[in-house]
C-alpha cells in the first residue's frame, strides 16, 4: 500500500540537552536510534510481518531522521505500506507525534498524555478499517456459497472470500488516499 512521507521544522529555543530529550522522547515509544553524524539523528522501527496487524501505527515500520542545522530541526518521518492499511489514514497521529516532541524540547510539556489520545483515537480507526475488511470477506464469503451451491465449483467460493477481502482493502485505502488528497 502506498506509504506516508512528511517534513516538519521547528526552532529548538535551548539546545542544552537536546540529544537527550530526544532520546528520551523516541524511546519511551521504542525507537531505536541510530547517530549518522554530530547533527543528524535516526530513530527508527524495524519492518516485522504482523506490521499490518498491530493495533499501533506507532508501532509499524518507520524511520523519522531529524537533522539539527542551528537552531532549526528538520524531521522527515517516513513510513512504508505494510500491505494492509495504508499510513496515510494516520497522518494526524503521525504529525500531533512530531508537535508534541517540539512541545516537549521547547516548552517541557508532558506530551504522553496526548499522545495516549492521539494512539487510542487511531485504534478506534484501524479496528473500524478491520471491520470493514471482515465485512468484505463476509459478503464474499455468502456470494461464494451461493455459487458454489450453484455451480459445484469449492474454488469460485474460496476466489469470493479472497476478492471480498482484497477488494474491500484496495477500495478502503484508495478512498482514504483521495479522501486526504481532497482535504489537503
Amino acid at each position: 500500500m502506498d506509504f506516508y512521507r512528511k517534513s516538519f521544522e521547528f526552532v529548538v529555543d535551548n539546545q542544552y540537552d537536546l540529544e537527550e530529550k530526544l532520546t528520551q522522547y523516541f524511546e519511551l515509544y521504542n525507537f531505536k536510534k541510530k547517530r549518522e553524524s554530530t547533527n543528524t539523528f535516526t530513530f527508527f522501527k524495524k519492518s516485522s510481518l504482523v506490521d499490518g496487524w498491530k493495533m499501533n501505527p506507532l508501532n509499524w515500520e518507520s524511520k523519522i531522521t531529524i537533522i539539527q542545522n542551528l537552531d532549526i530541526l528538520s524531521i522527515t518521518y517516513y513510513v512504508p505500506g505494510n500491505m494492509q492499511i495504508t499510513p496515510i489514514a494516520f497522518q494526524k497521529l503521525y504529525a500531533d507525534f512530531i508537535h508534541n516532541l517540539d512541545l516537549f524540547i521547547n516548552g517541557n510539556q508532558n506530551f504522553t498524555e496526548s499522545n495516549a489520545l492521539q494512539i487510542a483515537l487511531a485504534k478506534q480507526k484501524l479496528t473500524k478499517y478491520y471491520l470493514k475488511v471482515l465485512l468484505g470477506i463476509t459478503f464474499g464469503f455468502i456470494i461464494g456459497f451461493f455459487l458454489e451451491k450453484l455451480t459445484g465449483n469449492h474454488f469460485l467460493a474460496s476466489l469470493c472470500i479472497f476478492l471480498g477481502g482484497y477488494g474491500s482493502l484496495k477500495l478502503m485505502n484508495h478512498n482514504i488516499i483521495v479522501n486526504q488528497t481532497i482535504s489537503h
